[in-house]
């Protein structure tokens, strides 16, 4: 009987957690008090990329002359309007995370359409610095 109990337990604790609508990071508060709702679905970076109306890239110019090579990974969420209204570093070198949040926060989205309507995106945007140089998806 107890193996039924357990298996019922993480069940219950998988459906739970699955059925909360927003993660728990720092921005997502605020987003849920301008939009008006909490209802946001997760975008793959490859769907997001084809809305993109406007693309700002971090400085890199102090950078030039180091060996600086990473990748920074954000988790955007995009608000109904097509504006990323939150940006947290997920992966990458600590010393870039201020700069991309600040460049991703500039950038513009087509609004996401669902059943007609525009909903909040949860997604992702990765930055590759190499040297002096950047590039983002």
């Amino acid at each position: 009987m107890k193996p039924i109990v357990l298996c019922a337990g993480l069940l219950l604790v998988v459906v739970s957690a699955l059925s909360q609508n927003a993660p728990s990071w720092p921005c997502s508060d605020d987003l849920t008090k301008t939009e008006g709702d909490n209802h946001r679905i997760r975008v793959n970076v490859n769907v997001t990329q084809g809305m993109v109306q406007k693309k700002i890239l971090p400085d890199a110019s102090e950078l030039k002359g180091t060996k600086t090579k990473s990748t920074v990974v954000l988790r955007v969420l995009i608000g109904k309007d097509g504006f990323v209204r939150c940006a947290d570093p997920v992966q990458g070198e600590p010393t870039l995370f201020e700069r991309t949040v600040v460049a991703a926060k500039q950038w513009r989205f087509q609004p996401y359409l669902l059943n007609g309507q525009p909903i909040i995106v949860e997604t992702t945007m990765e930055f590759q610095f190499n040297k002096n140089k950047v590039t983002a998806q």
